[in-house]
């Protein structure tokens, strides 16, 4: 027997679409970041979720209270599934960032295990919230399904610690699409992703 763990990523935002790095800060979901949420609600319209856990951004939390519907549960907010922060980088474009401050940009892109900076959050230290906060949840509902919405670093973040991947290899993979699904089963001894980043929901 195992924990069901849905993880997905919030819909798109006004600040995905303008490029924008997002972090702690926050932007409204989009018309079509409404709908992806609404498309995923309904591909899991028939799992009997025990919990629906979310991050305190508003992205996040209006994408996990479209996935609730009408369930008579509650969306449990934690600021530790929030995104990493982006410091200084909040609120600039990709562009801007890379122009004031190259070599760090450099750092975070090419060797993200050897990156540190001053105002951005370490990748590290968000694994590891993101590690706890997770394995919490999954020893308070054993042999439940629960869904937690977060952010696309953050979630990257999580999935290469379940995969034993290296930090060194963290954009080996491709950006996590919004509202994708990912199903990760726990228990005790092992843990087994189902689904990972699946967008069949999606139209």
């Amino acid at each position: 027997m195992s924990t069901h763990v849905y993880l997905t990523r919030h819909g798109e935002t006004e600040w995905n679409t303008q490029k924008l790095m997002q972090g702690w800060k926050d932007s409204p979901l989009t018309e079509k970041g409404t709908n992806q949420a609404k498309q995923l609600a309904v591909r899991l319209s028939d799992v009997q979720f025990d919990a629906i856990y979310s991050s305190t951004s508003g992205r996040a939390v209006n994408t996990a209270e479209l996935i609730k519907g009408k369930r008579l549960l509650r969306v449990i907010q934690t600021d530790r599934l929030r995104e990493i922060s982006f410091g200084n980088w909040e609120g600039k474009t990709f562009e801007v960032n890379e122009r004031e401050s190259p070599e760090d940009w450099q750092c975070f892109w090419q060797t993200p295990h050897l990156f540190s900076n001053n105002t951005v959050e370490d990748f590290r230290d968000v694994q590891s919230r993101m590690v706890t906060t997770v394995n919490r949840i999954v020893t308070q509902h054993p042999y439940e399904s629960v869904c937690i919405v977060s952010h696309s670093i953050a979630l990257k973040l999580l999935i290469h610690h379940f995969e034993n991947k290296p930090l060194e290899d963290l954009w080996s993979t491709a950006p996590i699409p919004p509202t994708s699904l990912t199903l990760l089963k726990v228990n005790s001894i092992t843990s087994e992703f189902i689904l990972k980043y699946d967008t069949s929901h999606l139209e």
